[in-house]
């Protein structure tokens, strides 16, 4: 099976540093497939940037920013290959083993295939339980910036979930399933739809076919504190919540959050105050966070993580 039924979609926001990369590692290692580039009114070049690689690049611009959601779903949409390859503009395909990549895109039912990234042979991750996941919004907040935590692994007794960085997708599976929930805005989308895929009894899978890097974080220019990607990160996951374990739950992991994080931001406070440097940082760091929150809670009409917001707003 040639790679002509892959078409590669990449949802882009500012992503004029990287982008190119991305898209020559794709003309390389996969030269037949059709690339896609939907761009989220980006406010740099990208576009730009993206059409003076290549004419056949097709490039989808956004009126605003639809998230990254919406923008993959409009990009399956507008593609005429069988599957889907979507990754973000920070990624770059490595290699393909292209007798792999064939017996791997006859597979039925198909499902989500996550390709292997540098140093991470297997990309799903375990599903989690709120509880779990409420440190790595409390805790984890409080780690010195640049530092990564070791993931446990996944197990394969363990219920598996893979993110979007670069996922492959049977086209016509992805539109059955409605594609990402368009109430995610970044964050959790990739999670929500990993759940919707094992409830269709479609499977969860790895391969090395496709090989590939991944910056991680830097696919698009960001507010210097990442307050920004905190807030969005901490919405998705109410969200997904809310849809899948309902508003109580919701309700009790945002309680238990918000108030952590403001004894935190009284804890940085008080450690700025004594002279401590990076402190400083963490205390505007939350303060941010909790000016985009109630900023985004307060406004009427609300595209993105609705039930969160309404969750975030009753207890503000």
């Amino acid at each position: 099976m040639p790679s002509s039924v892959i078409s590669a979609v990449i949802v882009t926001y500012n992503s004029e540093t990287w982008v190119e990369a991305c898209i020559r590692s794709l003309q390389k290692a996969l030269p037949d497939a059709e690339v896609i580039v939907v761009d989220n009114a980006s406010e740099d070049d990208t576009p730009a940037a993206v059409r003076a690689i290549s004419p056949g690049i097709r490039v989808i611009e956004s009126a605003e920013n639809l998230g990254f959601g919406l923008a993959c779903n409009a990009g399956a949409k507008a593609a005429t290959g069988s599957h889907v390859l979507f990754l973000n503009p920070d990624a770059v395909v490595t290699s393909v083993d292209a007798q792999e990549l064939d017996r791997v895109l006859s597979a039925q039912p198909f499902g989500l295939v996550a390709p292997e990234f540098e140093g991470e042979s297997d990309r799903r991750r375990r599903e989690n339980s709120w509880r779990a996941e409420y440190f790595s919004h409390t805790f984890e907040a409080l780690r010195p910036q640049g530092w990564r935590l070791r993931d446990r692994g996944y197990r394969e007794d363990d219920v598996a979930w893979v993110s979007g960085g670069m996922l492959l997708a049977s086209r016509e599976e992805f539109l059955e399933l409605g594609g990402f929930d368009p109430r995610f805005f970044l964050y959790y989308e990739d999670r929500d739809l990993s759940r919707r895929y094992r409830s269709a009894g479609l499977p969860i899978r790895t391969t090395r076919a496709i090989r590939g890097r991944h910056a991680g974080g830097t696919s698009s220019v960001t507010d210097e504190l990442r307050s920004g990607p905190m807030a969005w990160s901490l919405l998705g996951w109410l969200e997904y919540i809310w849809i899948h374990d309902g508003e109580r739950s919701a309700r009790l992991a945002a309680v238990a959050t918000l108030t952590t994080l403001r004894a935190f931001r009284l804890g940085m406070h008080a450690a700025s105050a004594l002279g401590w440097g990076r402190a400083q940082r963490k205390a505007r760091q939350l303060d941010e966070l909790f000016r985009l929150l109630e900023q985004l809670a307060a406004e009427d009409d609300v595209r993105f993580c609705p039930d969160a917001l309404r969750v975030v707003r009753g207890i503000a």
